[in-house]
């Protein structure tokens, strides 16, 4: 046996570790929405798979008589996939980042789910970010944004606007936009409340998501725009940036993003 593919073999078995070990402590935790939380358990198991049978393939000697062709074209796509991977991740990353530039003209709090008791953790997030850039600039505007889903108690907009309020920053300085299902909508409907005077517009959303709400806005080509990157804590970062990968390629593919 090839000690470099002993080697490989290895590396998928940690690998696969890792991830179910992410998806068990965040499972047991619950300290974000279960949405795609199944791909770590599905990467685990098949990481996990792959390395226990091949390891018992080589020791029974019964190794798979597949062409060479195949396993060729196999390897190629893999990498190929682990290119555009990397590629669009390091947008996302280097995005989330960022710090925004003080006196912009206005900001859009994007919405993010409403719990019973009051926002969710990355609500939350993006309005203590608002509030905080609100407090240093207090010429700037603020659009909160985000429509009411069926299980939610309140419109995003009215819970974001009610929370910064209570942090001190002024209901006239709040407009509010609660109709958006959508990223694309969350702007195309605040930027429709901005009146002539405004120029540039910071975009109030988790790190993990600025990249895609900043080309979403570019591509509207109304305002200046950048992002205003509200922290996530880390296990929650490295699943939804990995979740971010299939929301850029959908919009890429949809033409919602601005060339990056």
């Amino acid at each position: 046996m090839k000690k470099s593919a002993v080697f490989v073999n290895k590396l998928f078995l940690i690998a696969g570790i890792l991830c179910l070990l992410f998806y068990l402590a965040e499972g047991i935790t619950v300290r974000f929405g279960q949405s795609m939380l199944w791909v770590w358990l599905v990467l685990g198991l098949g990481c996990v798979g792959r390395w226990f049978f091949w390891r018992r393939a080589w020791r029974q000697g019964k190794r798979a008589p597949v062409p060479r062709w195949v396993v060729w074209t196999v390897r190629i796509l893999a990498v190929l996939a682990l290119a555009v991977f990397a590629y669009v991740e390091s947008f996302i990353l280097s995005a989330a980042f960022q710090k925004a530039p003080d006196g912009l003209d206005a900001i859009v709090v994007l919405g993010a789910r409403v719990e019973a008791d009051g926002p969710s953790g990355s609500l939350n997030e993006r309005i203590q970010a608002a509030a905080d850039y609100l407090r240093r600039n207090p010429e700037t505007l603020a659009v909160a944004s985000g429509g009411q889903g069926e299980d939610e108690p309140m419109s995003e907009a009215a819970c974001i606007r009610d929370h910064l309020v209570a942090a001190g920053i002024g209901e006239d300085r709040i407009l509010l936009e609660d109709a958006s299902t959508s990223t694309v909508e969350n702007l195309q409907n605040s930027f429709a409340l901005l009146g002539d005077g405004v120029e540039s517009v910071g975009i109030v959303t988790n790190d993990f998501h600025i990249f895609r709400a900043v080309r979403v806005g570019q591509a509207l080509g109304r305002y200046e725009v950048c992002g205003v990157p509200a922290r996530s804590f880390p296990g929650g970062f490295v699943h939804y940036s990995v979740r971010e990968f299939f929301a850029v390629s959908v919009s890429f593919l949809r033409g919602n993003l601005a060339p990056a």
